[in-house]
């Protein structure tokens, strides 16, 4: 028997239900409907309209499949029905993922275009971030940590991954995906707490691969703390992983070597050469503050005045 009306879940109104889309999910069985009225929904796209992301989280929350090359198509439908009225995208689309090929589809069945998603992903980030990363940064963050993440948690996964390999050795590929999986453990851990959920088997998820790297703190060999390595040890991988930055001006070269090496190597060797260029140039200006030149008439007539 067909339910001639239902109640809107979002809005709490009993309207007609023709005022709600179509559902094949197992939860709507009853009704056949999804449980909120297609005004709400309407109200909800129209928030963020062009934001990828927030369209996305409808079709999770109602458990309808985003397909990306439909949603594209549908705007461009959607244009061409307007005819100088407003665009009503979001009513295209449910109608076109409503068709048979369609409608038993849910969430789990969405498709995107992994380009555009990353591109959405890199500029989001940068609008964001509050500090100088580039664009290459944002790419790099998302190829090791993978898609979906917010700005917050690449910064708080990467400062906690560089934190674990400048306390621990980590020369391999499989310590590096380890402590990589610790990281992520430790962020699902910190998400699930503040939401107030249990993190029993996330913890033990933790413990595990903290053992598997040799991490835990009864644990006396593998990956050693950076204060059991050598001083050589320690440069090794600072050269190698994480470069040394550049120093302050201060710093550069206190004691003047750069200089010696400039003036009287350098320096030197173009004017035995007979070549000028910028050394040769520093080389006679040196030359000139050290030379004693011979005093002129002028100079003795003054210091016989003095006399």
């Amino acid at each position: 028997m067909a339910v001639s009306k239902l109640i809107c879940t979002c809005c709490g109104k009993e309207q007609s239900a023709i005022q709600f889309y179509k559902s094949e999910s197992p939860f709507n069985k009853n009704s056949g409907k999804i449980s909120v009225c297609k005004s709400c929904l309407q109200e909800e796209f129209k928030k963020a309209p062009e934001d990828i992301k927030h369209v996305q989280s409808i079709f999770r929350m109602i458990d309808r499949p985003f397909i990306y090359d439909i949603w594209m198509s549908s705007q461009e439908e959607a244009k061409l029905k307007s005819k100088g009225n407003q665009l009503n995208v979001f009513g295209t689309y449910m109608k076109n993922i409503g068709m048979k090929d369609f409608i038993s589809k849910n969430w789990s069945d969405s498709e995107y275009d992994m380009e555009e998603q990353d591109e959405y992903t890199k500029q989001l980030l940068l609008s964001k971030s509050d500090s100088d990363i580039s664009e290459q940064d944002i790419q790099e963050l998302i190829h090791f940590w993978g898609r979906g993440l917010d700005y917050e948690d690449y910064v708080w996964l990467q400062n906690e991954y560089v934190d674990f390999t400048n306390r621990y050795e980590c020369d391999s590929k499989g310590m590096e995906l380890l402590i990589s999986q610790i990281c992520m453990t430790m962020l699902d851990i910190r998400k699930r707490r503040e939401n107030g959920e249990k993190v029993d088997q996330q913890q033990k998820t933790l413990q595990d691969l903290l053992g598997s790297s040799n991490l835990k703190p009864v644990q006396e060999t593998g990956a050693n703390g950076a204060e059991q390595e050598t001083f050589g040890t320690l440069l090794k991988k600072y050269e190698n992983d994480r470069p040394v930055p550049e120093p302050e001006e201060r710093w550069r070269d206190p004691d003047k070597i750069s200089k010696y090496i400039k003036v009287f190597f350098l320096g030197h060797l173009s004017r035995m050469l007979g070549v000028n260029n910028k050394y040769s140039d520093e080389y006679w200006e040196e030359i000139d503050q050290l030379t004693v030149n011979e005093p002129t008439e002028e100079d003795e007539e003054n210091s016989d005045g003095l006399n």
